[in-house]
């Protein structure tokens, strides 16, 4: 039911707003299309039985952009249409909706909100947010927030933001959540706006039917452009977390935080850098703390013809009252692709992924290799 809202609230969007809009505006429509097919040799990610298998997944998309001097309005909708040859049980349906607006009140004030649904599988994604495997499962993912700023000075500025999200998982054996944040972000810039310092205080509350977590925090980052093609973000900070479980017992934690990147560009190559250091909330239920490096590189041949290096690895343990968890997990994928128009284009991947967990004495190690082709079709129209 909740999904159909959020369909109807997008079509909404995309179609009445252009007409109402004043001619002044730039919109943008882009229909897409993305067709992939897939060979994977261990499709729940096990570690004993592996089972291999050829997927084929159609994804219908849509874009939609509108932009006044004062107004930002941004929203998307995709559908990923996943079939199995050999385990047709596994056929599934994945959707992603999402809303971003901005408005600008005066020349100081300016104010956002944010909406979205995401319907996927706990092996699509939380592979991809806390570096573990987990028992496949559908699950549907809300979130929501809004937040605004206030320009100080030409070089200050202070703001507030929140963010609500909801988890449910079909899986009964899995705990559905709801988390809340709040955070208090400060920027000065400085050097001929070449540096960005930011102070950010926050806190955040995850409650579910096994625990109720609270972490309060503060980062101190600085943003630093050093050319036009080469540019660097670090910030770290401590956090405190207190949490209860369903019985009552509590414990508290102090930790650190951390997110830093670095990307450049050249004339025809890119590459980018990146480590973070963050709680998550898995879905058992349980509180880790997960370090994650990641690495994208990619290099034009010609001028139709590109490669590409993607990889990231992640040490993920248990905090808290938990200790369940302490894995590592890696994935490269290298890729070559290539571009039919300015519009379309072709790629062929492949995928290596990798997980050790420490906390067993047999079978510690589980892989998967993965080998695909994409053809991907963008349609894109401005007014």
């Amino acid at each position: 039911m909740h999904s159909k809202y959020y369909t109807v609230f997008i079509i909404l969007v995309f179609f009445v707003t252009p007409f109402s809009a004043a001619l002044a505006a730039d919109v943008t429509l882009t229909p897409s299309l993305n067709l992939r097919g897939e060979y994977n040799d261990n499709i729940d990610f096990s570690r004993t039985n592996k089972q291999d298998d050829y997927i084929g997944t159609v994804s219908p998309g849509l874009t939609f952009g509108y932009a006044t001097d004062r107004l930002d309005i941004g929203a998307r909708a995709v559908v990923d249409v996943v079939r199995y040859m050999d385990q047709t049980n596994q056929d599934n349906e994945r959707q992603n909706y999402g809303l971003d607006a901005s408005y600008r009140i005066s020349e100081r004030l300016s104010i956002r909100a944010n909406g979205s649904y995401v319907k996927d599988t706990t092996l699509d994604t939380e592979l991809l947010e806390t570096g573990l495997v987990e028992r496949r499962s559908d699950r549907k993912h809300y979130g929501g927030g809004g937040g605004l700023s206030f320009q100080i000075s030409e070089v200050t500025d202070i703001g507030i933001d929140y963010n609500y999200t909801k988890t449910d998982y079909d899986l009964i054996d899995y705990t559905d959540s709801d988390g809340h944040s709040v955070s208090l972000p400060f920027h000065y810039s400085f050097n001929n706006r070449l540096d960005v310092l930011t102070l950010r205080p926050y806190y955040r509350n995850t409650d579910s039917d096994e625990n109720k977590v609270d972490s309060y925090g503060f980062s101190l980052g600085i943003a630093h452009t050093f050319t036009e093609t080469f540019t660097g973000n670090v910030s770290a900070g401590t956090r405190y977390t207190e949490t209860e479980d369903n019985t009552g017992k509590t414990d508290n934690d102090w930790g650190w935080a951390a997110d830093a990147s670095l990307t450049k560009s050249w004339q025809t190559a890119s590459a980018s850098l990146g480590y973070s250091r963050n709680l998550d909330y898995t879905a058992e239920g349980e509180l880790v703390e997960v370090n994650r490096f990641s690495l994208s590189t990619s290099k034009m041949l010609t001028n139709k013809f590109s490669i590409r290096l993607a990889g990231s690895l992640y040490f993920t343990k248990s905090t808290g009252i938990s200790r369940n968890r302490d894995t590592r997990y890696y994935t490269v994928a290298p890729s070559l692709n290539y571009m039919i128009t300015e519009n379309h284009s072709l790629a062929l991947g492949y995928s290596y992924s990798n997980e050790h967990d420490k906390m067993l004495t047999n079978d510690q190690d589980r892989d998967r290799n993965m080998v695909w082709l994409t053809l991907n079709f963008n349609f894109p129209q401005k007014w």
